[in-house]
């Protein structure tokens, strides 16, 4: 068995595995994959770090709580995100009160739970 990174002409040999698996193919420029590989040099597995732009924290001064701040914040967030180039972003939350702001704003609850790795 090899491990290694995946040079970028082998990436197509994902693009089954992803659509198989009805996730999308990362962009080879925010991520990256390591691949394990049988002698033979056929692919047994690969795991993917991806470059994931997330949204928070979200701050509002408690003189400003009620006022619904947050709308416009999110529409001027979301704008300047879309001009940079980026198509989403995620945002974590534990508290009821921020998840109800991504309900109302659309957000898609994943049901994840989420984990971290320091390096």
């Amino acid at each position: 068995m090899t491990i290694r990174p995946l040079t970028p002409d082998e990436w197509p040999m994902l693009a089954p595995i992803f659509q198989a698996e009805g996730g999308t193919l990362p962009n080879p420029s925010q991520a990256q994959v390591v691949g394990a590989f049988d002698a033979d040099g056929t692919l047994a597995a690969f795991w993917t770090v991806q470059l994931a732009y997330h949204a928070g924290p979200l701050w509002i001064r408690p003189d400003h709580h009620g006022t619904g701040l947050w709308r416009r914040l999110h529409g001027v967030l979301c704008h300047t995100f879309s001009a940079m180039g980026g198509t989403g972003f995620y945002s974590f939350s534990g508290q009821p009160k921020v998840e109800a702001i991504f309900r109302a704003l659309g957000y898609n609850d994943l049901g994840y739970k989420v984990w971290k790795k320091e390096l």
